[in-house]
């Protein structure tokens, strides 16, 4: 059947049959349409069945393009056609010819209908993957609308319009409008989503935004910033950041002029520093003194980063020690005291992990961190309480820290703190005593 055309057709007499018989009637336009939808439908059918094995050719592709337009196609009948063209676009030299109706797809992932959005970003996707292809997909700016469609209803949509947009950003070109459109905010919310977790993480961004962290425009940096340090959460994307040799790049960047990027980059390299199997490319003596010194920084946002990021790296002695090496305690001690939240956490979580090394311990009891941690109990702000515990608990490890929190009066506090509404409250107040009685510090 050949492409879709309009003809003039003959005056309907469904109207003076109307007019002339009373009752029920029977709408001839209404029934056309199924008609129709059916005979594309197998036109559609029949066509594919004839180009098996054949390269498409430029008149078939047009024949392909006024069925996707039609309103009067039934989109199981698009679909049918999508398919055909996504196996065809698979090819480099076939896709070449997929290519020229790219306005035509772009359209499309506005469908209604779910198959059709979906089976167009695959052709999207199967197209960028090619380089001789992927400059025309970037054309037609479709970043915006696959970065719409990463929020999707539909898992499936999903999955495909984040696969299309990996295949966009394997090169410069691709990638920058992709992060200029908002890329590195959509893979927040859907690293947020358990829905949508595997299907990011199965298109593996980490090594091309860890390529983008070099790039010379600024806002490009300070969106790859943000994209890594969301996506490191995750052990599978964090393992190919760190073969890209992205924390070197963030080691830099902690030295930038913008706060933006420092803050990120700190978010970045405590992420990666969370997994065991990453941790050692973060823990390097210029990279920790780095984040140590911009505990002082001017930004309270870049300092909440450089916080977490330190307390990551304590988790494991060598890391720890490098902290200690940089004089970090004296740093968090004062954050301990600051009024600011989320720094009294971090810190609290940071001293307490240097407290849980024994080579570590002499370094945190020597700052004489009990009395502003027993002043966040005293506070009462539950959010805080626990983590402040916490490092109670590690600090009282040794002789010499159990010593300091009963001077401190850290015992005064146990009353209260064991009838806690909060679980880990009253357990962290029982471990805290049973490390108080093993020093002797608890009168009889």
């Amino acid at each position: 059947m050949p492409s879709l055309t309009r003809q003039r057709m003959p005056q309907s007499l469904h109207s003076e049959w109307s007019r002339s018989y009373l009752g029920v009637t029977i709408s001839i336009h209404a029934m056309a349409k199924p008609l129709m939808k059916l005979m594309y439908h197998r036109a559609v059918l029949d066509l594919i069945k004839q180009q098996q094995g054949i390269p498409p050719s430029a008149e078939t592709m047009q024949i392909y393009e006024s069925y996707l337009v039609s309103k009067y196609v039934a989109e199981t009948t698009k679909v049918l056609i999508l398919r055909e063209l996504e196996d065809r676009a698979r090819f480099e030299a076939e896709a070449r010819v997929v290519a020229h109706f790219l306005l035509v797809y772009d359209m499309l992932l506005d469908s209604a209908d779910v198959t059709v959005r979906r089976w167009t970003c695959w052709i999207l996707a199967a197209l960028a993957f090619h380089s001789s292809t992927r400059g025309a997909v970037v054309a037609v700016h479709p970043c915006a609308r696959l970065l719409a469609l990463s929020g999707d209803a539909d898992v499936n949509v999903v999955k495909a319009a984040c696969y299309a947009v990996s295949q966009i950003s394997r090169d410069q070109d691709g990638a920058t409008p992709l992060v200029e459109a908002g890329a590195p905010e959509f893979l927040k919310q859907l690293l947020e989503s358990q829905d949508t977790d595997a299907a990011v993480v199965a298109v593996q961004p980490g090594a091309r935004l860890a390529a983008l962290l070099s790039d010379g425009n600024l806002k490009v940096v300070k969106g790859a910033c943000f994209a890594v340090s969301q996506i490191s959460r995750n052990l599978d994307d964090a393992i190919p950041v760190v073969e890209a040799r992205a924390p070197e790049i963030l080691n830099r960047l902690l030295e930038s002029q913008d706060r933006d990027v420092r803050g990120h980059s700190c978010w970045a390299l405590g992420q990666l520093a969370v997994h065991s199997s990453t941790r050692a490319a973060v823990v390097t003596v210029q990279l920790v003194a780095r984040l140590v010194a911009l505990l002082s920084d001017a930004d309270v946002k870049v300092v909440r980063g450089a916080c977490f990021a330190v307390s990551q790296i304590s988790r494991n002695l060598d890391g720890a020690t490098l902290v200690v090496e940089a004089r970090a305690p004296e740093f968090l001690k004062q954050l301990l005291e600051s009024q600011d939240t989320d720094l009294q956490r971090h810190a609290c979580w940071a001293l307490g992990r240097l407290a849980l090394h024994s080579s570590t311990q002499t370094a945190v009891v020597a700052v004489q961190p009990s009395a502003p941690l027993l002043a966040l109990l005293r506070d009462g702000n539950t959010k805080v309480m626990t983590d402040a515990c916490y490092a109670l608990v590690n600090l009282a490890l040794s002789q010499a820290g159990a010593r300091d929190l009963t001077q401190a009066g850290v015992l005064d506090l146990v009353p209260e703190l064991i009838k806690s509404r909060q679980v880990h409250m009253r357990r962290f107040t029982c471990l805290l005593l049973a490390q108080l009685a093993h020093h002797n510090r608890i009168p009889p």
